[in-house]
């Protein structure tokens, strides 16, 4: 197999579709509760099972996706091709999200929302799943693939740092018009973002290609099914899941309970943009040095460095309180977000090494399996998060709209601050489990390249069965 020469312009065109993946999360994880909550008026509870509920059908669709993208065929490629189906659906779906239905009944206000969201988690997986294959499949050198993951992560948090701070300013600003309803400010709001979140797909199917491959023939379910059950004999995949959860789910908690706490603890709901530009702008300008010491020292020296410091700044928010000066503010949110890159941008920097570590037991290049299933991980772990947060809100005695009780208050500080901390300790020791460095990686890429030339696994060397064992978990040969 040839490779072309993956540029500069490529990197940038590759990394400018998680404008969609970075944006499209933070927005929904920063503003959809409360919107459903103090909106459209749902019980807490009930928002959060929108959520939930969605999830159901992303159990079958996500991995089914990924089985697409591995076997479909056609002219435009097996990946490249959904990045133009899905232009018109993204903007379609997202704008379902925001409009503010007006009932009095909680069912159909229920049952509207979880279909939309359903549609919309269905088109994010159709774009998304072939995308985040497709790193794997633009190179197979190590430091390319640890850049095109940080041309990737530098827009998402470009995406989210925009998705985290303009839309209530927007929102802000709309309610403020008298040309409108200010119901529908979330509806305006949401119009132009999913055209941000649309539009760049034109650039990554220009600027991005794909290496030859051969369309899988297994058309039996019982074979499907068992691709994935293997995926899991991936020791190096098992931890790395254990590092993506727990530093998304704590990102998740952050993220949608930080409204909450500022709003009404802190009582600064004003404040919200100012913090959310700390946190996204820390994180963005800390993607370089995670990206040097992923190349030098191995990703999870990186993820252990970032997720370390997240925990101090999250540790620190338990000393604030209303008459905290702004700047003290700004400078712990400038922590958290310093820590949260790493978090952001490491497990999905894991996920081509994975698949080439199941190379080593499949023999396959099957990386829209592992993509699918990381992408359907993800839309669970958010939705545990936030059906988890409408539950808490409802036994806490949250109420919309008006002062808390002083009890209430308490709760929501120690569940904003201990429950992603926790989360982040998780982390950590998974991290301290992952044992992948790019010396490791490069013996495995040589290892694959020997036995898909016609070598025997059983002639490898003892360096190169050690390292296979360490990383599958398997004896190898």
């Amino acid at each position: 197999m040839s490779e072309k020469n993956v540029t500069k312009k490529n990197i940038i065109s590759y990394g400018a579709g998680d404008i969609y993946g970075g944006g499209a999360f933070l927005l929904l994880g920063t503003l959809y509760m409360i919107f459903l909550t103090d909106i459209v008026g749902l019980n807490p509870a009930l928002a959060g099972t929108v959520v939930v509920v969605g999830k159901a059908w992303d159990a079958i669709s996500d991995p089914l996706m990924g089985h697409i993208s591995d076997n479909i065929d056609t002219k435009y490629g097996r990946r490249r091709i959904f990045f133009l189906i899905g232009i018109i659906p993204i903007i379609i779906s997202f704008t379902a999200l925001w409009i503010p239905l007006s009932s009095q009944s909680s069912l159909i206000l229920f049952l509207y929302y979880t279909f939309a969201y359903i549609f919309f988690s269905t088109v994010f997986t159709m774009v998304m799943v072939p995308y985040s294959a497709l790193n794997a499949e633009l190179s197979e050198n190590f430091q390319i693939r640890t850049k095109l993951s940080t041309a990737r992560m530098a827009f998402s948090q470009f995406s989210a740092l925009i998705s985290g701070v303009l839309p209530k300013f927007l929102v802000e600003y709309l309610n403020q018009s008298t040309l409108i309803s200010p119901n529908y400010s979330y509806l305006i709001m949401g119009i132009v973002f999913s055209l941000i979140y649309a539009l760049p797909w034109i650039i990554v199917y220009r600027g991005t290609w794909e290496i030859p491959y051969e369309v899988d023939k297994e058309t039996k379910l019982i074979d499907k099914v068992k691709k994935y059950k293997t995926v899991f004999y991936n020791k190096s995949f098992k931890i790395h899941l254990g590092m993506y959860i727990s530093a998304y789910l704590a990102m998740d908690f952050l993220m949608a309970l930080f409204i909450y706490y500022l709003t009404y603890y802190i009582k600064k709901p004003d404040i919200f943009p100012f913090c959310m530009l700390a946190i996204l702008l820390s994180q963005i300008s800390m993607l370089p040095l995670y990206m040097k010491i992923s190349n030098k020292k191995g990703k999870s020296k990186a993820y252990t460095l970032g997720l370390s410091i997240w925990g101090l700044g999250m540790l620190s928010l338990l000393f604030l309180s209303s008459n905290t000066p702004l700047y003290l503010i700004i400078i712990i949110c400038i922590l958290i977000g310093s820590g949260l890159s790493a978090g952001v941008m490491i497990p999905w920097a894991i996920l081509p090494t994975v698949s080439d570590i199941d190379q080593i037991i499949s023999l396959k290049r099957r990386t829209g399996i592992y993509s699918g299933l990381m992408t359907f991980i993800r839309k669970i772990a958010q939705a545990i998060a936030l059906w988890s947060i409408g539950i808490i809100l409802t036994l806490i005695n949250y109420i919309p709209n008006q002062a808390q009780n002083p009890s209430t208050l308490i709760y929501l500080k120690y569940i904003f601050v201990f429950v992603p901390l926790i989360l982040i300790l998780f982390g950590l020791f998974f991290s301290h489990r992952y044992k992948v460095t790019p010396k490791k990686q490069e013996i495995i890429l040589t290892e694959i390249k020997r036995v898909k030339n016609g070598g025997l696994k059983n002639e490898a060397s003892k360096e190169v069965k050690e390292v296979c064992k360490e990383l599958t978990g398997k004896k190898y040969g």
